[in-house]
């Protein structure tokens, strides 16, 4: 094992991420020969061919990284098992700990066809809702633990905007620890949103478990919901409610759960935004909106 301790705020994913996929890939035997860079901001993600897989990249923001990952990789083998449309693991010993970073290795998927859509995201928390405990122990949910970390160590920002930020959680926090929740709690996703779906052939997927847990099952509503922010049309916004049965918004507890989701998009903006020009102006945008109240438009990452 190469290296564990969590990474610096001046960490560059960019810089090192191919460096860890090397390493890695020889490690668990996998051929990274004309590896493809698909996406890097929060993760890294790349396309290896040779071994019809792809491999995602990700920080040590915090010493639970690597247990976290641990966790998705069982929760996502059993959901297999059960016939539940999640992305699959390849069957090796990971995550593999290197360079400040965990990579996992999935199963590619080519994406043929009809993007997934608000709607199919219903449908798959529905299913998943309904499934029994797996037989994994899973991690309550905490709000705000990513957010709460990059702004401590974020070099993007004002120390003014640093006070209030961490002020914002305390109250946030505050909150949601006074809510009452009328849906029962259970296995959640984490990170349900539109960006996190898939096409699996003729079928739609769900990716990205690294936040799977046990907890309210509106925090996993509350995304699309809250994604006009990004231009989601109200049309979609209700073919998802439809699909999955039940409308949260008239819940006095929504606007804490939306405000806390809102607070939480900015995580990765606050790690990268010294070094991303983009980063840091959206950065900007979103935090005077906070600040303010305001209802402007969000660029997404």
């Amino acid at each position: 094992m190469r290296e564990s301790r969590a990474t610096s705020p001046a960490f560059d994913l960019s810089a090192v991420g191919g460096v860890a996929l090397g390493h890695s890939a020889e490690r668990c035997r996998l051929d990274a020969c004309g590896a493809r860079l698909i996406r890097v901001f929060a993760t890294a993600v790349y396309h290896l061919p040779g071994a019809a897989a792809v491999a995602r990249i990700v920080p040590l923001t915090s010493p639970d990284s690597a247990s976290r990952l641990a966790v998705s990789l069982r929760v996502t083998r059993w959901l297999a098992e059960i016939g539940f449309p999640a992305v699959q693991p390849l069957p090796v010993d990971q995550p593999v700990i290197t360079d400040g970073c965990a990579v996992t290795f999935w199963r590619y998927l080519p994406q043929t066809g009809p993007e997934p859509g608000p709607a199919d995201l219903g449908r798959l928390l529905r299913r998943l809702h309904r499934l029994d405990p797996p037989p994994v122990p899973l991690p309550a949910y905490q709000p705000l633990v990513s957010v709460r970390g990059a702004i401590e160590t974020s070099r993007a920002i004002s120390e003014d905007d640093r006070i209030w930020l961490r002020t914002r959680c305390a109250q946030l926090l505050g909150a949601y620890g006074r809510l009452s929740f009328p849906l029962p709690a259970g296995l959640i996703h984490g990170d349900a949103y539109r960006g996190n779906l898939l096409r699996d052939g003729k079928r739609v997927v769900l990716a990205d478990w690294d936040v799977v847990s046990t907890g309210p099952r509106e925090v996993d509503l509350v995304p699309t919901l809250q994604a006009p922010r990004f231009g989601l049309p109200e049309v979609q916004r209700d073919a998802f409610i439809a699909a999955y049965g039940h409308d949260t918004r008239s819940w006095d507890g929504y606007p804490i759960l939306r405000e806390i989701r809102e607070l939480s998009t900015i995580s990765a903006l606050l790690r990268n935004g010294h070094t991303d020009t983009a980063a840091r102006h959206e950065l900007q945008i979103r935090i005077r909106s906070l600040r303010t109240g305001d209802d402007q438009r969000w660029t997404a990452f």
